[in-house]
């Protein structure tokens, strides 16, 4: 198992996935499954962004017609530009608060 330094190092090259409308962004495919239409979400508890894709699902399968906004490719892109803006100010933050607990407690736990 790889350090913690390491993992951090292993893990921060990868490329980081992004929220986007389909058809909205250029050469956007699934490298690993090899196909172009491609989604990914778990329970609706977990993230805000699976809740918005269980909402889409929803209305598009016409079990749902609360959200109708969401068929709207450049409503749901400035929502994914929004989901990516807060997923990578959490990053930050959460690289910060490392970095501050390792200066005032010495990197104990």
């Amino acid at each position: 198992m790889p350090t913690g330094s390491a993992r951090i190092l292993a893990t921060r090259c990868v490329m980081q996935a992004i929220y986007f409308c389909s058809g909205m962004e250029p050469d956007t495919h699934h490298y690993g499954l090899a196909t172009a239409i491609y989604t990914h979400f778990t329970s609706p508890i977990r993230r805000y962004s699976d809740v918005i894709v269980h909402r889409l699902l929803a209305v598009c399968v016409g079990a749902d017609p609360t959200y109708p906004a969401l068929t709207d490719k450049q409503k749901q892109q400035q929502l994914c530009n929004n989901l990516n803006y807060r997923h990578k100010m959490a990053q930050y933050a959460q690289r910060s608060s490392v970095a501050f607990h390792t200066q005032v407690g010495g990197g104990s736990t």
